[in-house]
């Protein structure tokens, strides 16, 4: 477990967590007794934010992960040119990795589904048409 203060002898300061703090401005706790002396040797005292993971978000599907989805399919070889026409054309866009998931999302918008195979260890389904996706054109970004 991760101490609740943090003593930084270079800097002359104590951080603490909002937690510890709450327990240092009530007379007679550890905590009071602990910030009390070190401010008595001339240390400053800082509230250190805590701050939470941010959450993963279940549409960031990596371009390996694109790749090796498509790879599974029928007609792999034209799903996978597709993907890196657009990948090239996602090179020109302020960002290539939010280009190429916009298109790949409009196609396979349910490619988390759980897949279901043809007699040819193919994915089926339906998140998966027997035709390949034509391009799907997107905005150009400024």
């Amino acid at each position: 477990m991760k101490k609740p203060y943090d003593i930084n002898w270079d800097t002359n300061t104590l951080t603490m967590t909002k937690k510890f703090a709450a327990q240092a401005n009530t007379y007679g706790t550890d905590a009071y007794f602990l910030v009390m002396d070190v401010r008595s040797k001339g240390f400053h005292t800082v509230i250190r934010k805590e701050t939470k993971p941010r959450a993963a978000c279940p549409t960031r599907i990596t371009f390996k992960q694109m790749e090796a989805l498509l790879s599974c399919m029928d007609n792999a070889d034209a799903r996978l040119e597709q993907l890196h026409i657009v990948m090239n054309m996602g090179k020109g866009q302020k960002n290539q990795y939010e280009y190429v998931r916009k298109w790949f999302l409009a196609n396979y918008p349910n490619y988390r589904d759980i897949p279901t195979f043809d007699d040819k260890n193919n994915i089926i389904g339906p998140r998966v048409s027997h035709q390949p996706n034509p391009i799907v054109e997107l905005e150009k970004t400024a």
